[in-house]
């Protein structure tokens, strides 16, 4: 049950019997509705101590008035007014840093406002304003931060609100499902809507751990997953942890799901942003050994194609890779054991593998070689060339820990060259160099680097 301070009738507060009490009591609830609307006023302002003050009272009323009205219908009841004019000041005003911790307080009591209030905000309007673009993030800085109740996780005693000793046990604040409904609805109520870029690949980053745990059912996301798996570009690679979530837990289909991760192999995958966390799933994908001979050495032969372009920092995880991939998948070992015949031409004047086909399996890959691990092995960067030797010997050795490798940058190589003790300095026909600049020189005036 949810009722309010506001739908209580101060007219039915005035009775025969004590008139001076009535005025106090109507009093009371006129100067608690005015210090409301004043706390709710600061959100408007620019001091940031001032809104989370404001928001840590108006949190506390929340609790004092739910325990006001439990007392006054001996059943669980919530401040549903109160909590939605909260939300709707968060998401309306720039957001808080507090605003997730005070609602987390208060996720066990509804998720109705949440979900209202981002549908009324964004529905009126289909065209992406700024406004309507911070009421977005904002939407999605609330959500992010309410945990949703696994589907074994009971609903536990310590509500924000207590409830009364001798409440309704069957209310839904006190069944797990009716918050998993609530929580479900408030983030498709968000997806539903059209989201700025950057937005959406947030909201794709966070799936698998805060949404999809609390999804009443997670099968509703397939849609969603699945356009932007389509989509190609950026938000494909991070659609790729939900959808394979959904297809591992829940037991989803997914049709050619590897020929598109297949297509995701370009030229561009070793130079985007979340290149890390693109290969640790493909790592994951990739790992069963009922995948058959011709798929795996596809992505072999796409990803030692496009490594000839890729720079240093990206080429230090081709190696391990493939070397994996190898290891895991015997079968494949002849795209490096293979022999020319006298009679066919050279791989490397004719190599079968089609670079250009989008079915893995009709791209020839496994009458294919490795030809393209000796450019690497040939790299002016000594590290990469010393991994890539590792092809020239019997595959003893045990799979590699691709972490060890994911995370490099320019920064890093560079910072891993500096700090090298040489053990003998190299013999110099000159006296080694102080600066930069030799001495007298017009460049030494013009620049200080110092």
């Amino acid at each position: 049950m949810k009722v309010d301070l506001d739908e209580v009738d101060q007219n039915s507060v005035i009775t025969d019997e004590n008139e001076q009490k009535a005025v106090l009591s109507a009093w009371i609830v006129k100067t608690y509705k005015e210090f409301i609307k004043n706390l709710l006023s600061n959100f408007e302002g620019r001091d940031i101590a001032l809104k989370i003050g404001s928001l840590r009272i108006l949190m506390s009323l929340v609790k004092k008035e739910g325990a006001f009205l439990c007392r006054r219908s001996k059943i669980y009841t919530f401040p549903k007014s109160l909590f939605e004019k909260i939300v709707e000041k968060l998401i309306q005003e720039p957001s808080l840093e507090d605003e997730g911790g005070a609602l987390e307080n208060g996720r066990k009591a509804d998720y109705d406002p949440i979900k209202k209030k981002s549908v009324e905000s964004t529905g009126k309007n289909s065209d992406l304003s700024k406004k309507y673009e911070d009421i977005a993030q904002r939407t999605f800085e609330v959500l992010k931060n309410i945990k949703g109740i696994g589907k074994t996780e009971e609903i536990g005693k310590l509500f924000w609100i207590a409830a009364p000793e001798k409440s309704e046990k069957k209310a839904g604040v006190f069944k797990s499902h009716s918050h998993r409904r609530m929580f479900s609805e408030a983030w498709l109520s968000l997806m539903r809507i059209p989201l700025p870029v950057e937005l959406y690949k947030m909201i794709l980053m966070v799936m698998h751990r805060r949404i999809l745990p609390g999804m009443h059912d997670p099968c509703l996301l397939m849609d969603f997953l699945t356009e932007s798996y389509d989509s190609g570009g950026p938000v494909s690679l991070l659609a790729l942890n939900g959808l394979f979530t959904l297809i591992t837990e829940y037991n989803l289909t997914y049709p050619e799901f590897y020929t598109k991760l297949y297509a995701m192999f370009d030229k561009n995958l070793l130079q985007v942003k979340y290149r890390s966390r693109f290969f640790r799933l493909a790592d994951t994908f990739l790992s069963s050994s009922h995948l058959p001979s011709y798929l795996v050495a596809a992505f072999i032969k796409r990803l030692s194609r496009i490594s000839l372009t890729a720079s240093p920092s990206a080429l230090v995880i081709v190696a391990p890779f493939i070397y994996n991939l190898l290891k895991r998948h015997p079968t494949c070992m002849i795209l490096i054991h293979r022999a020319d015949s006298e009679d066919s031409p050279s791989s490397l004047e004719k190599d079968p593998y089609d670079f250009n086909e989008p079915d893995p399996a009709k791209s020839n890959a496994l009458e294919s070689s490795l030809w393209e691990i000796l450019p690497i092995q040939n790299h002016y960067y000594s590290n990469i060339s010393i991994m890539a030797s590792i092809f020239n010997e019997p595959f003893k050795s045990s799979e590699y820990l691709l972490e060890d490798f994911l995370d490099h940058t320019y920064s890093t190589m560079i910072s891993a060259e500096t700090a090298k003790q040489i053990k003998k300095q190299p013999a110099l026909s000159d006296p080694a160099p102080t600066s930069f600049f030799r001495s007298g020189e017009v460049l030494g005036d013009i620049f200080s680097l110092d």
